[in-house]
């Protein structure tokens, strides 16, 4: 994004800059920009800095700084008060190096100092108590020599006796020497592995806090003042290439399964951002709107159709392939849903545009590469109806599933994770798919361990079981059985499916009993639903049986 229409931009601007070169710039000022404001779309943040500076009239070039090299170039809008703008120049490469330092760094800083200093004390302070201990030890090496001296030959009992008394209680008090050094110096070390402690903590909080890109774009931009005075600026531009940046919607979707079921639905969003810059007290908008979206409609091209031969029958293996992809394409795809809410007073919504806004009203700090942040948001509650549904073709219990309606009047945004309660009990962590205002969709809320299913193909022959397969003929019974185990009565809904045919020479008859309540559910061909009550303790049977038959000389796939 930056490469071709950001050069396109600033080559415009370079220009002006040139024809402007003439006129006396008075001087260069350094202006410090501050974050004050972002607005998070998902994967897209649009950053607002501001600055105020005092100008003497005249013509002055200022030096924007702060703006980290993340920045899309080509989104950058400068606005000045107090000061008409002339040009605008933009530099990503050979930028002077910048002083990243701030007064948290330097306290982190100025701690690590501190207790490394603290631990060269110490070290210090225990090496001279081990140097006592080995003056004490030289002291006794030297007594235990004096008592082999020639000079001592001669000498009477009685001077002896003196002179072995005094080496004994001079060793005596060096051994007591030795033993109080090598004591303090061990107490002295002890103090080490706290102060190591809070080395290795400082170092871990100063990481933490130079989490910041060094690098930051040069932006001058030369004005001219009419009259001396205060001037105010204000910068903004989008980062999508950061990186991980942006916010996304979380949900705990909680289920009370009472007299009258309530769904209710507790909102919050995680914050994330790795622009290379750390953002401190600013003030948050999130919106829906998607601006590096598709803006218009896409383009419809002519559809050419053409005959060719027919291309080989598929082996038996591609033909199982086949048949599992069209299951799998078949599968009915369940919207998740939401309701009415209840606004926390920290937030405001607008949704007087094309899409809803929330405004934060206190000051949010994110640092960069290093954290998410999770705002709670509000909780959104409604009637919902609970029944059970069961797929015996695929799943042996039934599931729980809630029916409700988006009167929020506003769409909600897929989530990758949602937290499902039953009761205060979390069952399940599943994708949460977006739904749009007034519509109405069904969630699944877990499996029902107590509503077993089977499914049984009835009467074993030759071939595949449960299946009469004659060159033109196909004939298939199932029985599908329902039990209810649960200390309660189920409202349930169950699903199976039966063949269909696009093709007149391929005749395809079913039968079942008891007659499905619906056929052909969601328009999908084949899908058939039993709508029923059962009661606890009690089991149902259905039972359906299909014919296929085509023309001599044709294979059925």
């Amino acid at each position: 994004m930056r490469s071709a229409f950001s050069n396109m931009t600033f080559g415009a601007t370079f220009a002006v800059t040139t024809c402007v070169a003439t006129a006396a710039v008075s001087d260069v000022i350094q202006v410090d920009s501050q974050i004050s404001a972002v607005t998070l779309y998902p994967g897209l943040a649009q950053i607002t800095r501001t600055a105020d500076v005092v100008l003497p009239a005249g013509q002055h070039e200022l030096i924007l700084q702060g703006v980290p090299q993340s920045a899309e170039t080509a989104s950058l809008q400068v606005q000045i008060d107090g000061a008409r703008r002339i040009s605008t120049r933009v530099r990503d490469e050979f930028v002077p190096p910048r002083d990243a330092s701030t007064p948290e760094i330097e306290a982190a800083e100025a701690r690590i100092d501190e207790i490394e200093a603290q631990i060269a004390a110490v070290k210090d302070e225990a090496a001279r108590a081990r140097a006592a201990a080995h003056a004490a030890r030289s002291s006794i090496h030297f007594l235990e020599q004096l008592g082999s001296n020639d000079g001592l030959v001669g000498t009477d009992a009685a001077a002896l006796a003196d002179i072995a008394l005094m080496i004994s209680g001079r060793a005596a008090e060096n051994h007591r020497q030795i033993v109080d050094a090598e004591a303090e110096a061990r107490n002295k070390e002890q103090a080490l592995v706290t102060l190591q402690e809070s080395l290795t903590e400082a170092r871990t909080a100063l990481a933490a806090l130079s989490l910041e890109d060094e690098d930051r774009l040069y932006i001058e931009v030369t004005v001219e003042a009419a009259t001396a005075g205060e001037a105010s600026i204000r910068m903004q531009y989008l980062t999508e290439e950061a990186g991980n940046i942006g916010w996304s919607p979380s949900y705990e979707l909680h289920l009370a399964t009472g007299g009258d079921p309530e769904l209710t639905l507790n909102r919050s969003v995680i914050l994330s951002q790795d622009t290379g810059e750390n953002w401190q007290d600013v003030a948050l908008t999130l919106s829906t709107a998607e601006p590096m979206g598709q803006s218009a409609p896409s383009r419809l091209f002519p559809q050419l159709r053409r005959i060719e031969k027919p291309m080989p029958a598929p082996t038996s293996k591609q033909r199982l392939s086949s048949d599992m992809e069209l299951d799998l394409a078949n599968e009915p795809i369940i919207e998740a849903a939401v309701v009415v809410e209840e606004i926390f007073r920290q937030w405001s919504v607008d949704r007087s545009g094309v899409a809803a806004v929330y405004g934060f009203d206190t000051p949010v700090s994110i640092a960069s590469g290093a954290e998410a942040l999770r705002l709670e948001m509000d909780s959104l509650k409604t009637a919902a109806t609970l029944t059970a549904q069961a797929v015996p073709l695929r799943n042996e219990t039934a599931y729980r599933m809630v029916r409700f309606t988006n009167e929020f009047g506003e769409q909600l945004l897929a989530a990758t994770q949602a937290a499902h309660f039953v009761d205060g009990k979390l069952i399940a962590v599943a994708d949460f798919a977006g739904l749009a205002p007034g519509a109405e969709a069904d969630l699944g809320f877990g499996a029902i361990k107590g509503l077993t299913l089977s499914r049984d193909i009835l009467d074993q022959s030759e071939g595949e079981q449960g299946l009469i397969s004659r060159n033109t003929e196909q004939v298939r019974r199932v029985e599908i059985e329902v039990e209810n185990l649960t200390n309660r009565a189920w409202p349930l809904r169950l699903l199976d499916r039966v063949p269909y045919s696009q093709q007149d020479a391929l005749e395809i008859t079913w039968d079942a009993r008891p007659a499905p309540t619906e056929e052909n559910v969601e328009k999908q061909r084949g899908i058939l639903a039993w709508d029923m009550e059962i009661a606890a303790g009690a089991a149902e049977v259905i039972e359906i049986e299909t014919e296929l038959s085509w023309p001599e000389g044709q294979i059925l796939r």
